[in-house]
């Protein structure tokens, strides 16, 4: 469903190169769950900004679910992203003055679902998710665990074919965090593939797979028995 085929990123500023990513090559099947995990500086960020699309790479291959990025103008990216890719962050990145709904809801604005049907959709997302008694609440209304929850309604709200979440648990109490894996595990067993992106061991071993990242290369990629 997911294949990079030697991923490799270099920054320049003036006359210094920094390579993020060194060759980075692995595929990901429908309905994987795996965590990406490594210490601050060895490529998470920069190899999840490419899986996400709001990147590309200096050299190699992307495949996104029988698609080469490569060949989509910005246009056809930016279509194909929203479609396929759902984000979870670890800011939330809600909008302040709109309530839990109309978060949830704006996705759909961008491809024309009519407004009834994208809050019906949304609210039926949140009620999924728990958040059916908190529709109209603005984010500021809810603890940090509701809004993730809010966010992770708003990711799954277009059907994506690939779920990317980055340190989704880093602003999140010990009991929220288990909560909002726990939502996680729920989507693994109903197949969405899922990349938790992490710095956090006790979170990257509850994935069946992780991929260790060090110095911009794969250390080690491990599946569970």
């Amino acid at each position: 469903m997911l294949s990079l085929k030697g991923i490799e990123k270099i920054y320049s500023t003036g006359s210094v190169s920094v390579r993020a990513l060194d060759g980075i090559t692995f595929s990901i099947r429908e309905g994987e769950r795996v965590s990406i995990i490594g210490p601050s500086g060895c490529g998470k960020s920069t190899l999840l900004h490419i899986l996400g699309l709001l990147d590309v790479p200096t050299g190699g291959s992307l495949m996104l679910d029988g698609t080469d990025v490569s060949t989509l103008n910005e246009t056809e990216l930016a279509q194909f992203r929203g479609r396929k890719i759902g984000f979870i962050f670890q800011s939330f990145f809600l909008i302040p003055s709109m309530d839990a709904i109309s978060n949830v809801a704006l996705p759909m604005m961008f491809y024309d679902v009519p407004a009834a049907e994208r809050l019906q959709k949304a609210q039926k997302m949140l009620g999924r998710l728990g958040m059916g008694d908190r529709l109209h609440h603005v984010p500021s209304e809810l603890s940090g665990g509701q809004r993730q929850r809010v966010a992770i309604a708003r990711a799954l709200v277009n059907e994506p074919t690939l779920l990317l979440a980055d340190e989704p648990t880093g602003n999140l109490d010990s009991r929220s965090g288990e909560e909002v894996l726990k939502i996680f595990d729920e989507l693994s067993a109903e197949g969405k593939t899922i990349v938790i992106v992490t710095h956090d061991p006790s979170i990257a071993k509850k994935s069946p797979r992780v991929i260790r990242l060090k110095d911009g290369k794969i250390e080690k990629d491990e599946r569970k028995k």
